[in-house]
């Protein structure tokens, strides 16, 4: 059976929610940064960024239970996945 585990979630950003991810020891959701930009654009508070609508809601204060906000960056996807590195190198 799988275990429950509680995470704090933003009403209205349903649609960016891209996975979960580990933060301080804690389980947190993860979004899409970018789509999560165009709906707090959208939503009361008004805010004229992601960043300001987060602090005027105060996420600040869930510490390592916050959830994290991922901006992809598909430009440098072929730096990537065109190298070739042994078994077991590190990257950095």
């Amino acid at each position: 059976m799988l275990q429950k585990v509680q995470v704090f979630a933003i009403e209205g950003f349903e649609a960016a929610v891209i996975g979960t991810a580990i933060r301080g020891g804690n389980e947190v959701l993860v979004y899409d940064g970018y789509l999560a930009e165009a709906i707090a654009l959208g939503l009361e508070p008004k805010a004229a960024s992601l960043k300001e609508y987060l602090m005027k809601i105060e996420l600040g204060k869930l510490g390592d239970k916050a959830p994290v906000f991922v901006f992809l960056d598909v430009t440098n996807v072929g730096d990537i996945t065109d190298s070739v590195r042994e078994p077991g190198t590190p990257v950095h």
